[in-house]
């Protein structure tokens, strides 16, 4: 068998590093799907870190040939040697499938990795998914934290093949002689996300055939200034934070960029669905403090001034639930 080159390995072990995404002896559970990327991360992570490495593998239920990729994957996982946990989840097709399956993933490695007392779950994203998620937010609406893309740690989670294409983890499988599969629903353009993969990025690789690691280095470079812009955030929050939301006058009185970065905040806190953090509705809530009265209507919830406050709250039903239309 052909062992790829160090380029590879060194390119990762450089992000972990500059990152902190593996401390020493840390434990890691890897999700792994048996495509190409999570694949290589299954191999790369035992020979880069110290602490043990465990794979969880999904079969979501949703694709009858899963169950047989999810039985590849503990083969492969228990060849290498490391402990494996196979779990079913049976999930209905319908809307937002791709959606709940991801929730539904997340949440079981986040209970697995409790349950075993591992310290990090890890995901095979790759720089080419990185820079599909900047197009993806721009086009639907996004502001500065949107268009950084996606986080090379967020908690628990870490993501440590940002620095490599998708090309490269699939040229690191053939040439590693190590089998993956590909999944059909990746080539469904009825998803949003896949006419980005297949429509948006190759036309950009046409404008520029280094497009998709100059959209990586620009939210790496809106990243590294994130913490001078979130320092002064923080300020201005402290001015204009009180009775459970922002003093509307308090806010309108702040430059712009900063009442927009504050109203953001204030929604993501209120715990609606990312659609309320695109650009129009972060707009429309800046708009309603300034003109210091009224409600609106934005994406799984209200944003309403009381007695002098911009507060943000989910819809309620009329049953007394939360999320519907009132």
């Amino acid at each position: 068998m052909h062992t790829p080159g160090v380029g590879i390995d060194e390119r990762v072990n450089e992000h972990c590093r500059r990152h902190g995404l593996l401390p020493s002896g840390a434990g890691v559970l890897a999700m792994v799907s048996g495509g190409a990327d999570s694949t290589c991360l299954m191999h790369l992570l035992p020979r880069l870190h110290d602490g043990p490495v465990h794979v969880i593998v999904v079969d979501h239920g949703l694709r009858a040939a899963a169950s047989d990729e999810a039985d590849g994957v503990v083969v492969a996982a228990e060849g290498l040697g490391l402990t494996v946990y196979r779990v079913a989840l049976g999930l209905d097709a319908g809307p937002a499938a791709m959606e709940r399956a991801r929730d539904a993933r997340l949440a079981i490695a986040e209970e697995i990795r409790c349950r075993e007392g591992l310290d990090l779950v890890a995901t095979g994203h790759t720089r080419t998914d990185h820079a599909e998620t900047i197009i993806f937010r721009i086009a639907r609406g996004t502001g500065r934290t949107g268009a950084l893309g996606i986080a090379p740690r967020r908690d628990a989670l870490i993501r440590p093949l940002l620095t490599l294409s998708r090309h490269e983890t699939r040229e690191w499988c053939e040439l590693a002689g190590v089998s993956f599969t590909d999944d059909p629903t990746n080539e469904d353009l009825a998803t949003a996300r896949a006419r980005v993969r297949h429509g948006a990025m190759p036309a950009l690789s046409r404008v520029h055939p280094a497009a998709e690691a100059h959209l990586a280095r620009l939210a790496d470079l809106l990243r590294d200034e994130s913490e001078v812009i979130d320092a002064a955030a923080s300020s201005a929050w402290d001015r204009c934070a009180r009775d459970g939301g922002l003093g509307a006058r308090d806010l309108a009185a702040e430059p712009a960029a900063l009442a927009r970065l504050l109203v953001r905040r204030l929604i993501a806190e209120s715990g609606l669905p990312s659609d309320a953090l695109g650009s129009g509705p972060v707009e429309r809530v800046r708009a309603r403090a300034a003109r210091g009265r009224g409600r609106d209507e934005i994406p799984g919830g209200v944003a309403v001034i009381e007695r002098g406050v911009l507060v943000v709250s989910p819809r309620v039903t009329d049953a007394g639930g939360i999320g519907a239309a009132a």
